[in-house]
């Protein structure tokens, strides 16, 4: 009986064993997604931001285009082109 209980105690230990080995491969696993997705998360924001500065630069550049082509042109000019394009139709 003793060498039975031996058997069966080496058996249970043996299965605990690999039971923990799996469950120490999933928790390394979860942790290497885990920091895989913080990183593409920081990198998407990053490439938000970037892209987002790049608009803005645009945006000012043309506006300052645009002042400086109206602060050449002649007030009447000015007027014809702001009734042509920024009124209402119909």
């Amino acid at each position: 009986m003793t060498k039975l209980k031996a058997i069966l105690a080496a058996i249970g230990f043996a299965i605990l064993m690999v039971l923990g080995a799996f469950g120490l491969g999933s928790m390394r696993g979860r942790e290497k997604a885990e920091a895989k997705a913080d990183k593409q998360r920081t990198d998407d924001n990053a490439a938000a931001t970037k892209a987002a500065a790049e608009r803005r630069v645009e945006v000012t550049k043309e506006a300052s285009n645009v002042q400086q082509t109206v602060s050449h042109m002649p007030d009447d000019d000015v007027d014809r082109e702001l009734r042509g394009n920024w009124t209402r139709k119909g």
